[in-house]
C-alpha cells in the first residue's frame, strides 16, 4: 500500500470526514441560501424593476469571495488546535491525504454547492420581484459578462485563504485577510514610488500590472504594453495560487504529533 495516497485509504478518510461534519456544512448551507436570498430579496425589493443582470453578478462575485474565503480559512484550521490535531494526524492516512480532503471541499465541493445555492435563490428572487415582467438571469458561463473568470479569481482566493487557515493558530479569516490588504496596500505604494523613480516624471495612479499615465507640461499621456504582453501578467495571479496551495501543504507536513 502506497503510504503517499491509496483510493481505499482516502475513501475511508473523506466518508470520516463527511459523516464528521456533515452536520456543520448542511448548517452553512443554509446561512448561505438565507444570506443570498436576504440580499437578493433586498436589491429586488429597492428596486422597481426586476434585478439586473448586472447586478446580480455584482452580487454572485462578492457573495462567492467573501463566503469562500470564509469557508476556506476553516477547513484545516485543526490542525493549529493541539488536541483536534493530534486527532488529526494519528489518523491511519497520509498528510497529502488529509490536505486533499480539506482542498475538495474547500474548492470543487464548495463551488458546486455555492453555485446551485447562489442560482436557485436567484430563480425565486427573479420569480417573486418580477411582477410578470420579462426578466432576465445572469449567466455563469456567458461569453458577454465573462462571469466564468470569477471562479479563476476564487481558486487564487481559496489558495491563500487555505495557506492562511494552517498558517495561523487562531482567528484564521481575520488575520489572513488583513495580512492580503497589508500585502496590497505596500505592494501598490511600492509599485508607484518605483515607477515615478524610474521615469522621473510625475506619474498619475499606477497599479501593479498596468499601464501608466504620465505628465508632460499641461497634457497627460497613457503609456501600457501591448495587450498580446500584458496578458502575461495572468501567469502572476497563477503562479500565487500554486505557490499558495503548495506552502499550505508543506505545513501539514511539517504538523508532527
Amino acid at each position: 500500500m502506497s503510504q503517499f495516497f491509496n483510493f481505499a485509504r482516502f475513501g475511508r478518510l473523506f466518508s470520516k470526514h463527511t459523516t464528521e461534519q456533515g452536520g456543520g456544512y448542511l448548517l452553512a448551507t443554509g446561512v448561505l441560501l438565507g444570506g443570498l436570498g436576504l440580499v437578493l430579496g433586498f436589491a429586488a425589493y429597492m428596486s422597481s424593476e426586476p434585478v439586473t443582470p448586472d447586478m446580480q453578478a455584482v452580487i454572485f462575485v462578492m457573495g462567492l469571495l467573501a463566503a469562500g474565503a470564509f469557508f476556506t480559512s476553516t477547513v484545516l484550521a485543526f490542525f493549529g488546535d493541539k488536541k483536534q490535531a493530534t486527532a488529526a494526524l494519528m489518523l491511519p492516512a497520509s498528510h497529502w491525504e488529509k490536505y486533499l480532503v480539506g482542498w475538495l471541499y474547500a474548492l470543487p465541493i464548495f463551488l458546486a454547492v455555492y453555485v446551485g445555492c447562489f442560482f436557485l435563490i436567484d430563480s425565486l428572487v427573479l420569480q417573486l420581484g418580477s411582477g410578470g415582467k420579462p426578466t432576465e438571469m445572469v449567466r455563469l458561463f456567458s461569453g458577454e459578462g465573462k462571469l466564468y473568470y470569477s471562479l479563476l479569481a476564487y481558486a487564487v482566493v481559496n489558495a491563500v485563504f487555505l495557506w492562511g487557515s494552517i498558517f495561523f493558530t487562531r482567528q484564521h479569516f481575520v488575520r489572513t485577510a488583513f495580512g492580503v490588504l497589508l500585502a496590497l496596500v505596500v505592494l501598490v505604494a511600492l509599485n508607484f514610488q518605483v515607477m515615478q523613480a524610474l521615469v522621473g516624471r510625475k506619474l498619475g495612479t499606477v497599479m501593479p500590472y498596468s499601464g501608466m499615465a504620465l505628465q508632460e507640461g499641461k497634457v497627460w499621456y497613457s503609456i501600457k504594453l501591448p495587450e498580446a504582453q500584458s496578458a502575461w501578467f495572468g501567469l502572476v495571479p497563477l503562479g500565487i495560487m500554486l505557490l499558495a496551495w503548495a506552502a499550505a501543504y508543506r505545513r501539514v507536513t511539517e504538523k508532527q504529533i
